[in-house]
């Protein structure tokens, strides 16, 4: 995730004037609704020593090779004993790394090479998202949750801007030499913000409202998989984002002090409580 420190300190600069699609009527689709279950949903129950349980809704519908390597790594034991490695205030809190410290691990699919992202419009950095980390542009392991409550006001960023600053890097790049190492960092900032400017453009008025009163982290809108919402332990994120933390081994200030070690993560599917019978409901 090291390309959005820089983005982020340009995003202020990208103006106002986004617009909003209409939205429709009817159930959602990924996380912009409410959080329902049906028959056979896949749920996620992540345990985190000594801090309690995060319970997230798996997102197939929007995210299918995500979540089934998620579903696979758990239930083989993969993220038993690990670390949440990585926390960044009003951003997320990181963990799946096989070394403890952003480095290591591999998909349980696709032959154990790195996964490509699944974005959608369907699916947001709002408050709570489950989402992959994909450090040094590899999708396998390492997930995060959006720890961010502050309320976002879509309409304070221009996609415009976005994509002006996009074409800055493309041609930038562009006027160096294939074997020039800075090519490639400037092509991925160019997608990067192309990228954004597509999801702020889609973002629907369900998306903003939703921006509005749960908070989140839109910058990441595009670029990133959502495969999950959180629906239960908010707190235990919360507890988890206030941590004292120290540098890390990227220099970054976001390494707990003490170790957050991930218990376990089970997998399980939604049953609907049967419907009371006539009989039983009667009174006597």
């Amino acid at each position: 995730m090291k390309i959005f420190r820089k983005i982020a300190s340009v995003l202020l600069a990208l103006g106002t004037a986004a617009c909003f699609c209409g939205c429709s009527n009817g159930a959602k689709p990924g996380n912009i609704g409410e959080v329902t279950f049906a028959a056979g949903d896949k749920i996620a129950e992540i345990t985190i020593e000594n801090y309690g349980v995060i319970k997230a809704k798996l997102l197939p519908d929007v995210a299918p090779n995500g979540v089934e390597n998620f579903v696979k790594l758990a239930e083989e034991g993969y993220y038993d004993g690990l670390k949440i490695h990585r926390v960044v205030k009003d951003c997320c809190i990181q963990g799946g790394s096989l070394n403890g410290d952003g480095t290591g691990g591999k998909p349980a699919i696709n032959d154990g090479k790195p996964l490509e992202a699944e974005t959608s419009a369907d699916a947001r950095n709002f408050y709570g998202a489950l989402g992959y980390a994909n450090p040094n542009g590899s999708i396998a392991t390492q997930f995060y949750i959006v720890n961010c409550k502050k309320t976002q006001d879509l309409s304070g960023y221009d996609p415009a801007k976005m994509k002006a600053k996009a074409e800055e890097y493309e041609t930038n790049a562009k006027a160096l030499a294939d074997e020039d190492p800075e090519k490639e960092s400037l092509n991925a900032y160019a997608a990067y913000y192309y990228n954004m400017a597509a999801m702020f453009e889609k973002a629907s008025e369900d998306v903003a409202a939703k921006y509005a009163t749960t908070g989140g982290y839109p910058f990441w809108d595009g670029n990133y998989t959502i495969f999950g919402q959180v629906y239960e332990g908010f707190d235990v994120v919360d507890k988890i984002s206030s941590v004292e933390l120290t540098t890390s081994n990227t220099g970054e200030i976001s390494a707990p002090v003490e170790d957050i070690v991930i218990s376990s993560v089970r997998i399980s599917e939604y049953v609907p409580p049967e419907p009371e019978s006539s009989s039983s409901s009667k009174k006597k």
